[in-house]
């Protein structure tokens, strides 16, 4: 593929994992890349991004023109207490246990947040392993709570540290879409800075919403049980993480590409489970079953996340078929796009606390850990011999 392609930049959700991204938008900026065809030495600019849970917050960051290098340095800086902290509703015993689980998975002391920064609902009813005592001591004991984090140091940070500017993401030449899932119905829902047509059915697409708020970008990571749900007041509905129905939505992607299917794709498709396909070496911790419960959360987590995208990539390479026969068979009009999907992940699997834990040490090896992993696809994707010696 030539540079005319359309780019998009799919960025899957993940948490505190999410400085992978960071290292992979390092190695796609980069101006002068070595090993690879002549089509893709210099810095590959999106023009679509989509982002699902953390992939919002640094979709979000990118879509407005934060450079790759400020990226890295605020995940860098990020600590635990910038993204989340204790409920204010909880209490006593509740609040001890939360502090030691939580400290012993990733080595911080959460602060609780006051009520006028949190974005926890606090419910009328005291949490269920009490029900049988006075309420006066599941009050001291538990207190109220449904969710064991807040988002409210989040949303600050949302402007402090990763720039949001919701003027600027709604005039940026990059269309950025991200993903939330409803509380109520459980459907996918796609917010963008701009209209999506669908362009099969010659209409707009219901199931996105135009406008990118704090509010929508804290509804895209607010991961259920651990986080509390985010009203949008936009379409009145309460809203869950996105991961939770599509991780990597690219069917509103491939849609926002326009009508004219003569112009190729190239994806970028940033997951933070480990992909391997035949042929490829697998990784070292697939050759046997999980060995502790920590690796069989992570492993069902890890495939959770990745079954609808192993769904969307059998759509692609499908439709992919369909764009060649017709380009052989010389039609006139092109249906269908020719897109080239070029995933970038992790060598091994990335702990599941991670995605709660937010360490500028271990960050910095995510950070070094997404460049290389991007350095590889691209040139497993692009080789040199693509376009002939340079």
């Amino acid at each position: 593929m030539t540079t005319d392609s359309v780019r998009a930049f799919i960025l899957s959700g993940g948490g505190g994992r999410g400085a992978f991204h960071a290292g992979v938008y390092k190695y796609l900026m980069q101006r002068d890349k070595a090993n690879i065809d002549s089509n893709h030495t210099g810095r590959w600019e999106p023009q679509i991004i989509v982002g699902t849970s953390i992939g919002a917050v640094n979709g979000a960051a990118i879509a407005q023109g934060m450079p790759a290098d400020q990226l890295v340095e605020v995940w860098k800086s990020l600590e635990e207490k910038d993204i989340q902290g204790l409920p204010p509703g909880m209490r006593g015993i509740a609040r001890w246990a939360a502090r030691a689980i939580f400290g012993e998975l990733m080595d911080a002391k959460l602060p609780q947040i006051e009520p006028k920064e949190a974005t926890s609902p606090i419910p009328k009813e005291y949490w269920p392993p009490l029900p049988l005592l006075p309420n006066w001591i599941a009050e001291r004991l538990v207190g109220h709570w449904i969710n064991l984090l807040d988002t409210g140091p989040l949303r600050k940070t949302l402007f402090t540290r990763f720039g949001l500017d919701e003027e600027r993401l709604a005039a940026s030449e990059k269309a950025l879409l991200i993903a939330a899932t409803k509380v109520r119905t459980g459907e996918s829902v796609m917010f963008s800075n701009r209209e999506v047509m669908d362009h099969k059915r010659g209409k707009m697409r219901r199931d996105v919403f135009t406008g990118i708020t704090a509010d929508r970008i804290l509804a895209s990571c607010s991961i259920p049980l651990v986080y509390p749900w985010t009203f949008d007041a936009g379409t009145e509905s309460f809203y869950w993480d996105g991961a939770l129905v599509a991780n990597t939505p690219l069917g509103a992607a491939i849609d926002m590409m326009g009508e004219d299917a003569s112009v190729p794709a190239e994806v970028v498709v940033v997951m933070m489970t480990p992909w391997w396909e035949s042929g490829d070496p697998a990784p070292a911790k697939a050759e046997t079953e999980p060995q502790s419960f920590g690796d069989a959360i992570t492993w069902m987590l890890d495939w959770m996340l990745l079954a609808s995208f192993r769904e969307n990539l059998k759509m692609i390479r499908a439709f992919n078929q369909l764009a060649t026969r017709e380009r052989e068979e010389g039609q006139p009009t092109y249906r269908y796009r020719l897109v080239n999907p070029i995933i970038v992940s992790p060598l091994e699997f990335l702990r599941a606390e991670r995605i709660i834990d937010y360490d500028g040490d271990v960050s910095a090896r995510l950070i070094d850990e997404g460049y290389k992993a991007a350095k590889h696809a691209f040139e497993k994707a692009f080789p040199i011999s693509r376009s002939g010696p340079d």
